[in-house]
């Protein structure tokens, strides 16, 4: 799809049409047929930017949490995201103490931080909350969420136990993307890779998934400039969509590796702080970029000789080259961990996922070889991919739930019954 750029086309005054343009355009960097066409959606971003900056505030509160720039992100992030988050926009994120329950989860984090002395004005009736922290931080710090993690960070506590305490009050924040945004979030390239066609899965996955990669497309640790760089791109793109992966939340500088999936597009895997790791599990991040856009990220933990994954496509890049970036992903993990069983669980494929449910995610696995691990559910998909075979591709929603009843697996040449376990 051609689309004309701004400077010749009518500004968008309506949430819709601007993100029908951001969609298009994000799209169009990722995958551009032409220089052309590379140039002039480059050229539009500062235009699309402006356009959502302009709207009436009744449409552009539409855009909230879409992650364009000038929209506001609303979401209860990590600690670990909370925290990049004030200090790299520190006037543009905030406790969004409109939302019901942000004073409470604040009380709820603030009290072992108080003092014997503060206790009285604490549990007074006399301040808001709100109140009673500007009273409490006075002028040395740029926000109140500023304030509220330097208390707890004085409290003494591990960094484990002040994430646990943090994700379970889920204190609401609000982010104001000024001049970032999934428009502007990208890595640097050398130059601009152009797509004739997409490229398809290979024909065999499995022998695909399962031979080494080539030499230059081997996972290869980076050096902290550079994984500093992947990290803040990752961050920037996930949280501005109020998504999050535990290992990017908490992501370790040390341990950010980097492979070139082929014709511009790359994947990047990122490791967890030690002190955040799972006591028996790996746990990784992973984004992948096309001409150095996000253009899909998940998460893998390999133990032993299996791994439990999954990918997110973001919306304006489904129907590119999700399968073919997948299986590609895929070769790079067993490379890199060694594993020989690929595990997805249920909330990947409409296991209490709606918009897992709603994309038919299960078909795109199953495409690529997963299969369900229970006996019953493997009947039922046999059953369905006979029907689709015969040209009916649509599902009701409750068979799409009967298929996200039980975990998928992709196994690898090499793989022995002796290895497998259930995780949990």
């Amino acid at each position: 799809m051609r689309i004309r750029s701004d400077s010749s086309a009518k500004a968008p005054r309506t949430w819709a049409s601007c993100a029908a343009r951001v969609d298009a355009t994000l799209r169009q960097l990722a995958f551009p047929t032409s220089r052309g066409e590379w140039r002039a959606a480059s050229d539009r971003v500062d235009a699309l930017a402006d356009a959502v900056r302009t709207l009436p505030p009744r449409q552009r509160h539409r855009g909230d949490d879409s992650g364009v720039d000038h929209s506001t992100s609303r979401h209860a992030f990590d600690l670990g995201t909370a925290t990049w988050l004030a200090a790299t926009y520190p006037d543009d994120v905030e406790v969004d103490w409109g939302q019901p329950g942000a004073a409470d989860a604040a009380a709820t984090l603030l009290r072992p931080a108080i003092t014997h002395l503060e206790e009285d004005g604490f549990d007074s009736d006399a301040l808001s909350m709100h109140a009673w922290i500007r009273r409490a931080r006075g002028d040395a710090w740029p926000s109140d969420l500023a304030w509220m993690l330097d208390a707890l960070r004085d409290t003494g506590d591990s960094l484990a136990r002040r994430a646990a305490a943090w994700e379970s009050a889920a204190l609401p924040l609000r982010w104001h993307l000024r001049g970032i945004g999934v428009l502007t979030a990208r890595l640097p390239t050398r130059s601009t890779r152009l797509r004739g066609t997409m490229r398809k899965p290979p024909p065999q996955v499995v022998r695909f998934v399962a031979a080494p990669p080539a030499a230059h497309q081997r996972p290869r640790l980076l050096g902290r400039r550079q994984a500093e760089a992947v990290i803040r791109v990752a961050r920037q793109t996930l949280a501005a969509r109020c998504r999050e992966v535990h290992a990017l939340s908490y992501a370790n500088v040390r341990e950010v590796w980097f492979s070139s999936l082929g014709d511009g597009t790359a994947l990047a895997i990122i490791g967890v702080l030690p002190a955040m790791r799972l006591a028996l599990e790996g746990n990784y991040a992973f984004v992948l970029f096309a001409n150095g856009v996000p253009v899909g990220y998940g998460g893998v933990s390999p133990l032993a000789a299996q791994a439990n994954t999954g990918i997110n496509i973001f919306p304006a890049f489904r129907g590119t080259e999700a399968a073919a970036l997948w299986a590609r992903t895929l070769r790079a993990f067993h490379a890199l961990f060694g594993v020989q069983r690929f595990v997805v669980n249920p909330f990947q494929v409409g296991g209490g996922n709606r918009e897992a449910l709603a994309s038919g995610a299960f078909w795109f696995y199953h495409r690529l070889g997963f299969r369900p691990c229970s006996p019953e559910v493997a009947t039922v998909a046999d059953r369905l991919a006979a029907v689709r075979a015969s040209g009916i591709t649509r599902n009701t929603v409750r068979e799409l739930r009967q298929l996200a009843a039980s975990d998928l697996e992709l196994l690898l040449p090499g793989w022995e019954e002796r290895d497998r376990f259930d995780e949990r």
